[in-house]
């Protein structure tokens, strides 16, 4: 009797156990993330904000962020607030082309950045976000803008971001780094594929810059609402699954990106985010 209720207790306790909700882990560190210092209804962060995002990536392992653009006073509030936390973070920082007047404002704040900022955490310039992708201007005259940028980059090094279908030779001649942005949901493979996609993906593209000094993957990330599309299934934990195979790999990557977008146009693109439009995780970083 003594051993039947032993026994008893000890399968009604394991059963009880589990039963109980089971702690998710957090995934590892991720090596970068796309930072877009804007609020969910797209204003501007002030610089506390941004200070505050900066502090939370750090104490994330979160070591490396990517920007599209010049606005919202970005770039030098991000190298205050790298400066503020302790350093140790890198800056890839951009001017955002697209064919209209704004170009050139773009660039010159950027050079009035450089000129009155340390700039040792930075990293890299990019010149444009998928400008060949979009058809938004011919790839030589994307790189006349990327070697104006080199005139006062202070030996940063500069390039582009497009995708691994459009980035042709003359525009990686003009180029001291290529990014490429690669999401594996667009090629409606499962997420369980999504690792292999992207790596494949991204050793083809190595051999096309060939004579590049750096490469390396400027968007990467999975949705986690939206319409599915193929194999790809958009969901929280989708994301999660992609996220935690990145953070085991060693590509160089930037995830895409820090916080959903709600400012953008309604889609699939405004669910990319590590955190929801209220700043909180989605699952644990």
């Amino acid at each position: 009797m003594r051993f039947t209720s032993i026994l008893t207790i000890a399968l009604t306790f394991a059963g009880v156990i589990q039963s109980l909700p089971i702690e998710t882990r957090g995934i590892g560190a991720l090596h970068g993330v796309v930072y877009t210092a804007r609020k969910s209804d797209g204003q501007c962060q002030s610089a506390q904000e941004i200070d505050a995002s900066v502090k939370t990536m750090k104490s994330k392992g979160i070591n490396n962020i990517r920007t599209y653009s010049q606005e919202c006073n970005q770039l030098p509030a991000i190298l205050d607030a790298i400066n503020s936390n302790g350093g140790g973070m890198t800056v890839l920082a951009a001017v955002w082309i697209d064919g209209t007047g704004n170009d050139d404002q773009e660039i010159a704040t950027l050079k009035s950045v450089l000129n009155s900022k340390d700039t040792s955490a930075i990293n890299g310039i990019l010149v444009g976000n998928e400008v060949i992708f979009k058809g938004q201007m011919s790839s030589s005259e994307l790189a006349k803008k990327i070697k104006a940028v080199k005139s006062f980059s202070k030996g940063i090094k500069v390039g582009t971001a497009e995708m691994d279908t459009t980035y042709p030779p003359d525009l990686m001649a003009a180029s001291d780094i290529a990014a490429v942005n690669i999401h594996p949901y667009f090629s409606q493979v499962d997420v369980k594929n999504a690792l292999s996609n992207l790596n494949d993906r991204f050793n083809n593209f190595k051999k096309l810059a060939h004579g590049v000094s750096e490469v390396f993957i400027s968007e990467t990330g999975w949705p986690s609402e939206g319409a599915p599309f193929g194999d790809a299934i958009p969901s929280v934990k989708n994301t999660q699954i992609f996220a935690a195979a990145l953070a085991t790999s060693h590509l160089p990557y930037y995830f895409f990106e820090w916080q959903d977008s709600s400012w953008k146009e309604a889609g699939i693109e405004s669910h990319f985010g590590l955190l929801n439009t209220f700043g909180r995780s989605k699952f644990a970083l």
